[in-house]
């Protein structure tokens, strides 16, 4: 029947998981591509000159910005602003140094309309110099200065200079009421000023009480010189500006040569930049490494192979016998000497091959007949005598029959290679005549059909001729009946001449091809075959001796005996 899809039967994940398995598994394929990308890249990063391998980067020229002219202005600017201030001190002190003239006496009497006149002027002076000190502030300060009465001070003038140039300094610290410690020095600096402008106004404001009461009063009339400050104070503010206007065009400037300056930096190391040594091989390293398991990965994802038992019954739809595991060395077996003689692959006492056996024991209580096929002979042979051996262990009388080309089951058996089939088939020798004894323990042994060394070997329509001629004779005197054949034969009907049509086949995870397995299969049940079931080899590829040399050790033996026979008469 044929085999359920396995995108149905197994989860994507399941089926990733087992292909990198494999992939794993092909350590000589991974190896040779990785050493061939590790050469390639070795050579394309270190032995390649450098002068070929890095190519000097273009660095770009870009006019730098002229710094030195601004920071000029900003010194300039810097010596302007010392000039102005000094000026501003000079023309304060001036000004405070100026002596109000003598005062001039009035007479006290007054007449109706300037004695209105004056006690409406009081009146405003009263408020202005209320408000002035309930609410000390500059603006009150300014408001109290701009009367008349208080403006004909000669010490007015440069006192409300000063008062604007302190607001103004003020002002570059933030809100009133800052807990910088310059800006309280300038507030208490402001707050002296305003207490100077109120004790103007309270003499002057006592004086003009004075003459509404009818005393001598003492009017200050400025006729002295005035001096000039404001003119200083407006070219510090300017020298101010203009140093502020070349500090931030310098500062401007300055990051744009920052920049340019690491740029070129930067194109400067990438143009002179070699990689490490250690850093070159071990990325070489890791980059041969991926691309090999990537090649092998891509190689088993487009053409499957075997990867383990649940995987195999569910794309396959057929059951596994058992999986055959590289032995652990036994102390025992070497104890004695028909252990040490067996042939080096024989362990009957296996799981795998115990199992295996179960398998086709419960199918067949009288007659067990199969035949054995695989990708590989030599496996398939190693099976087959093993199961060979578990049979006669069981006390059945077995047989095996060599009817691949290779020698294989001889060769595991190590036993004669001629007269065989081959011999049979030419009729040159009989069944009793091809038929050898070989041991498989202490006192167990099987019957051995060798396949022969003739140099034209036989079709599949020989050996089934052959097979439907013996077959009913052997299974009167057989128990167990085991047939080593190749998978093209087994495919064109040879399983089906044998006493049972039971198929073994014989794979190797991560080396047998799942879709050809399983053509294979489908090939062996169109031409009469049952699959019994699959054996999986997961152990190493046993070595066996090859036709020549169980051909050489065959006649060696034939001319020993020969000779022994002639001796004896």
């Amino acid at each position: 029947m044929p085999a359920p899809d396995h995108r149905r039967a197994i989860s994507r994940q399941t089926w990733l998981a087992n292909r990198a398995r494999n992939a794993l598994q092909r350590p000589a394929f991974i190896g040779a591509i990785s050493v061939g990308t590790f050469v390639t890249a070795i050579v394309s990063l270190v032995v390649v000159p450098r002068s070929q391998r890095a190519v000097p980067a273009t660095i770009p020229v870009v006019a730098r910005p002229d710094t030195l002219t601004v920071a000029a202005n900003a010194a300039m600017g810097r010596l302007r602003l010392a000039q102005a201030e000094s000026t501003v001190v000079v023309r304060r002190r001036e000004a405070a140094a100026v002596t109000p003239p003598a005062p001039v006496d009035t007479v006290a009497s007054l007449a109706p309309a300037e004695r209105d006149s004056l006690e409406a002027r009081v009146g405003v002076l009263e408020r202005s110099l209320a408000r002035a000190e309930q609410a000390p502030l500059p603006s009150s300060y300014k408001a109290l200065a701009s009367l008349p009465e208080v403006n004909v001070d000669a010490r007015v003038p440069a006192l409300i200079d000063s008062l604007a140039d302190l607001e103004r300094e003020r002002e570059g610290f933030g809100a009133v009421g800052g807990v910088d410690p310059i800006f309280v020095a300038l507030t208490s600096r402001a707050n002296e000023i305003g207490r100077e402008l109120r004790a103007i106004a309270g003499v002057r404001l006592k004086a003009m009480r004075g003459r509404l009461s009818g005393i001598s009063a003492v009017t200050t009339v400025a006729t002295g010189p005035v001096v000039d400050t404001l003119t200083p104070i407006a070219s510090r503010d300017s020298a101010r500006l203009a140093i502020q206007q070349a500090t931030d065009s310098l500062a401007r400037l300055r990051a744009i040569a920052l920049a340019l300056d690491r740029d070129e930096d930067a194109a400067r190391e990438r143009a002179t930049r070699v990689a490490p040594p250690l850093a070159l091989l071990a990325s070489a390293f890791v980059l041969s490494a991926v691309i090999g398991f990537a090649a092998a990965f891509i190689g088993e994802l487009r053409r499957p192979r075997v990867s383990d038992a649940n995987e195999l019954e569910r794309f396959l739809g057929v059951r596994v016998l058992s999986t055959i595991e590289t032995p652990m060395p036994s102390v025992d077996r070497g104890r004695r000497e028909a252990d040490r003689a067996a042939p080096p692959y024989f362990d009957p006492g296996a799981e795998g091959y115990q199992l295996a056996y179960l398998g086709l024991a419960t199918e067949h209580p009288a007659l067990l007949s199969a035949t054995v096929t695989g990708d590989e002979p030599a496996v398939a042979a190693v099976v087959a005598c093993n199961l060979a051996a578990v049979a006669a262990d069981e006390a059945r009388s077995t047989l095996v029959m060599d009817l691949e080309s290779s020698c294989s089951a001889s060769a595991a058996l190590r036993a004669r290679v001629e007269p065989g089939i081959e011999d049979i088939i030419r009729h040159e020798a009989s069944w009793s005549d091809a038929r050898v004894s070989a041991r498989v323990g202490r006192d167990k042994s099987v019957d051995l059909v060798p396949f022969g060394t003739a140099s034209a070997a036989p079709t599949t329509a020989q050996l089934v001729a052959v097979l439907e001629d013996e077959g009913p004779r052997m299974a009167r005197y057989y128990d167990a009946i085991l047939a080593l054949a190749s998978s093209e034969d087994v495919a064109n009907g040879l399983a089906a001449a044998m006493p049972s049509a039971d198929v073994v086949y014989c794979a190797r995870p991560g080396i047998t091809p799942l879709r050809e397995l399983r053509d294979r299969l489908d090939r062996i049940r169109d031409a009469g075959g049952m699959v019994r079931g699959v054996v999986l080899w997961a152990a190493e590829r046993p070595l066996l001796p090859t036709p020549r040399e169980l051909g050489s050790k065959s006649r060696r033996e034939r001319a020993k005996k020969e000779t022994a026979a002639l001796a004896a008469t």
